[in-house]
């Protein structure tokens, strides 16, 4: 009876434990995101006061059969505050994985929340692949926007008006840029593309159709030659304007404005004041040589009136 009573009073004690440590409510609506193999697990925040994280644990469809106790904790999705978590690099083969999420707080926690059903990666979304035409000196080139190391791109491209005659190229993810083929001037290509995901062995649905119009040689030729003439009359304008505004600069300084005197202007005055100025030194020169006959004639008579010793 004594015993009976101790294991009743155990269990009431783990009991009542347990429902102090799992005081938090568990996450809900907890879904797989999973679009062109990258998978995403989301759930609906936890509203308590306070701020709380959550932690992810996954588990194999191995382990689920044969060590069920058994859970994998994904470092980058513990004890995170974001709703959601990237599990790619988890599911590395097409099989059943259980996920489950727990919220934490402190020393609180909650019971575990799984993912129903269960995720298998065959049920990706694969969209439509997008491509763009392009052509570069007569090279038809198609981009392709990459989807990651796990997809194959098949490429199917035509001349508009022959849908008859589809080229396809194969192309992997790491070379999302194809060059197709030598274009013909004033064609038209079209093209559509289709996504292959290795490793579920599934194609996308096609893409839409885009095409591009070539353009002929000698439009290209003009354009260049118009662009390069409109390249060269923008160098030289601003070295032409500069010159010219430079030489006007020093001919100011170097060769002033001023008027000229009124009396220059008149005809042969140049000559008139040249006769002018020959005549002022003629003048000056005979005033010199009377000044000098003058003086010898003085000294002339000074010598002759001195007596005879």
């Amino acid at each position: 009876m004594d015993m009976s009573r101790g294991c009743v009073l155990l269990v009431v004690f783990i009991t009542g434990s347990l429902a102090d440590l799992q005081l938090l409510p568990s996450p809900v609506n907890i879904s797989m995101v999973s679009i062109n193999l990258k998978h995403t697990l989301h759930w609906d925040p936890v509203m308590v006061p306070g701020n709380v994280t959550y932690s992810v644990q996954t588990q194999g469809e191995f382990e689920s059969r044969f060590v069920s106790h058994y859970w994998h904790e994904i470092k980058n999705c513990w004890n995170i505050s974001a709703h959601k978590c990237d599990v790619t690099q988890e599911v590395s083969t097409s099989v059943m994985y259980k996920f489950r999420v727990q919220t934490l707080q402190g020393d609180r926690l909650s019971a575990w929340a799984e993912l129903d059903p269960p995720f298998n990666r065959r049920s990706t979304l694969l969209t439509l692949p997008k491509v763009e035409l392009q052509v570069s000196e007569l090279n038809l080139v198609a981009q392709i926007k990459d989807y990651g190391a796990d997809f194959t791109f098949f490429i199917f491209y035509w001349k508009k008006g022959g849908e008859d005659d589809v080229n396809c190229i194969t192309t992997s993810s790491y070379d999302v840029s194809t060059y197709l083929e030598k274009a013909e001037e004033g064609k038209e290509y079209c093209a559509e593309v289709i996504a292959y995901a290795r490793p579920i062995n599934r194609n996308s649905s096609r893409s839409d159709t885009v095409c591009v119009q070539v353009k002929g040689a000698k439009q290209s030729v003009v354009f260049i030659t118009l662009l390069s003439i409109f390249g060269v009359v923008l160098v030289f304008v601003p070295i032409v304007l500069g010159v010219w505004k430079f030489a006007y600069v020093l001919r100011y300084y170097c060769c002033p404005d001023e008027d000229i005197p009124e009396m220059l202007k008149e005809p042969n005055m140049g000559q008139r004041m040249l006769r002018n100025s020959h005549s002022s030194e003629d003048s000056e020169e005979i005033n010199n040589v009377e000044l000098l006959e003058h003086r010898l004639l003085e000294n002339s008579s000074f010598i002759v009136k001195m007596p005879k010793l």
